[in-house]
């Protein structure tokens, strides 16, 4: 994507470029970067024009548009938001037509999805350039994560990157807009720490259960009594099943015992034996010092008796407080 907003911004314009994807930020930031290209080149006022595919957008009038001289040496940009909705004897002219202009122009497409079997949507793709706006995920997006701080003249590590991204999920614009409280709450420092994202960053939409899961067995291994029944309510509130927390809790309990017994085998290695990534075994390997080996065996009791409690109908508000009180004392 970066090599894309250079060429944007620096190399000679496309004739149409269809910009498509489920990352709205990410086709927000094509947006924006065009405009810049825009204003770059001359009167913004003139090379810039924003439209919206409707019915009552007429194709004469984009292709007059496409067709008008630009202030200066540059091209015109115009931006067609919806794209999709053009019907498709309109999509076909535009296509025909822009097959055959010359030096006209540049057409920036924006669709939410491209339906790539339809003969106008081929021909455009090969008289432009397909941008496609995914979701990142993985090392990609902690790398987004990384640089976007860094941007800021600020450090956020890998593993701090990974438990911010397990909270707030992958949605660029809610990620973005958590990380700017981040950057605002932590203001002095040079670094975000996993205890700034635990005080200020929101559970993303979607995230409840994951995220706030995430919190839940965390508070439990650290013995924060509190934070684990607040975030535990909040879960119950919003109707998540109790015996879908209950395993996550016995999985952390799990994970202290090896974190804590796995003696010279590698992280690596044990969480590979426990059918486990190496990250979650490497948080809890954090808090292993917080129980004895006769605490962890008795919690794992205590989960049993809560599961067959909750299958008996018990109230869940009480039977996973009562868990996580004598865990966490």
């Amino acid at each position: 994507m970066d090599k894309i907003k250079q060429q944007l911004l620096e190399e000679p314009l496309a004739k149409v470029y269809l910009i498509h994807g489920e990352d709205a930020y990410r086709q927000q930031e094509i947006y924006r970067i065009l405009q810049l290209r825009a204003e770059q080149e001359g009167s913004m006022e003139w090379n810039w024009v924003n439209l919206t595919a409707s019915q009552e957008l007429q194709l004469a009038d984009l292709i007059t548009e496409i067709n008008t001289s630009p202030w200066g040496s540059g091209k015109k940009i115009i931006a067609l938001l919806d794209a999709d909705q053009l019907g498709t004897d309109v999509l076909n002219k535009l296509a025909n037509f822009l097959e055959k202009a010359g030096n006209v122009n540049c057409l920036a497409m924006f669709f939410s999805d491209l339906d790539k079997r339809l003969k106008a949507i081929k021909q455009l793709l090969q008289i432009g350039v397909e941008i496609e706006c995914r979701h990142l995920s993985g090392e990609a997006l902690i790398r987004w994560v990384q640089d976007y701080v860094s941007m800021h003249k600020r450090k956020i590590s890998y593993e701090v990157a990974e438990k911010f991204l397990a909270k707030v999920g992958d949605d660029l614009t809610f990620i973005k807009n958590e990380l700017d409280k981040l950057l605002l709450y932590t203001h002095e420092q040079a670094t975000i720490t996993d205890t700034d994202v635990s005080v200020i960053t929101s559970i993303g939409p979607n995230q409840l259960e994951h995220g706030a899961i995430f919190d839940m067995v965390e508070a439990v291994a650290a013995r924060q009594t509190e934070r684990a029944l607040a975030i535990v309510k909040e879960l119950l509130d919003a109707k998540e099943p109790p015996l879908k927390i209950l395993p996550l809790i016995e999985r952390q309990l799990r994970l202290l015992l090896v974190a804590k017994f796995k003696g010279s085998i590698s992280l690596a290695a044990a969480a590979q034996a426990m059918g486990e990534k190496e990250y979650p075994l490497k948080q809890a390997e954090k808090y292993k010092d917080k129980f004895t080996y006769a605490q962890l065996e008795r919690g794992l009791q205590q989960v049993l008796l809560a599961d067959s409690d909750l299958k008996l109908g018990a109230d869940p508000y009480q039977v996973l407080e009562q868990l996580i009180i004598s865990l966490c004392k």
